[in-house]
């Protein structure tokens, strides 16, 4: 690892930054299946099953810390899943997933559902099977069965544009409690479902700090939300409340196995057969 250790998000045991790489001496002897970064938190998912992380602790996004420490400079356990096998970890802003092989969603640290901070892992919507999950700094994005819900906040203003489409409340799906005993309802939260875009499917999902893009099942591309950086793609700086369609030129995917799409902070990736077009 390398870059900024301020938090000690690089895990070598104190805060310096190092502008060389360098071996997290913990992981050596370790067989590391998944990473995740969030802006001052890392995560590692292993080959036995279990989540570690390290750097930023305020908002409980490295899990339960005792309640002075502000950061873990070193890799920690993430207590608090059940007898599950992980699948996928994800991480943005100061909030971490996890994804199970039944699709079943874990979401802590900050709050992206209800008031407060979650230090544990905590099961969200039961009733659905996710198969992708992307967050950004406020919001989330989850694909079950080719159709895309998403929850959270824009500017600490649930379910509200840019970050969010023009999108219809699912229900209000009732969170599963933890063992940190919510309120159920204050726990309550909207999943909204993103209409479907040109009767496709979505394939891909991703999501920067405050917009999100997705490829559908015919191999094309749609973003939406802030756009002051021409992120969008969409040839200027306005921000979009629902997902306009990106034109990526004459490369004309054959499929949507040969297209995907990434994002940063402020700028956005498409992938198609090979050829990155940013």
């Amino acid at each position: 690892m390398c870059g900024d250790g301020s938090f000690g998000q690089l895990g070598a045991g104190d805060n310096h930054p190092s502008n060389l790489p360098f071996e997290v001496a913990y992981f050596t002897t370790k067989h590391v299946v998944r990473l995740a970064f969030g802006m001052r938190h890392s995560l590692v998912l292993l080959k036995d099953n279990t989540v570690y992380g390290f750097g930023s602790a305020r908002r409980g996004q490295i899990g339960r810390c005792a309640s002075n420490q502000k950061f873990y400079n070193v890799p920690r356990l993430i207590d608090g899943f059940p007898n599950c096998k992980i699948g996928n970890i994800y991480a943005n802003g100061d909030h971490s997933a996890a994804l199970d092989e039944f699709g079943q969603l874990y979401i802590w640290g900050r709050a992206l559902i209800g008031e407060h901070d979650d230090d544990q892992p905590r099961p969200l919507f039961p009733s659905l099977s996710i198969s992708q999950v992307a967050l950004g700094w406020h919001h989330a994005l989850v694909l079950s069965a080719g159709e895309l819900y998403t929850f959270g906040a824009y500017r600490h203003q649930k379910l509200d544009p840019p970050v969010l489409p023009s999108a219809e409340p699912v229900q209000q799906l009732n969170p599963a409690t933890t063992s940190h005993n919510h309120d159920e309802s204050s726990s309550l939260s909207t999943l909204a479902k993103v209409p479907c875009v040109n009767g496709e499917r979505v394939v891909h999902i991703a999501a920067g700090t405050e917009h999100s893009a997705l490829v559908t099942d015919k191999g094309a591309v749609f973003t939406w939300g802030w756009g002051e950086h021409g992120q969008l793609g969409l040839g200027d700086t306005c921000d979009q409340v629902a997902p306009q369609r990106v034109n990526i030129g004459d490369k004309r995917p054959c499929s949507s196995a040969s297209v995907n799409v990434y994002c940063g902070s402020g700028f956005t990736v498409v992938v198609n057969s090979g050829l990155a077009a940013g």
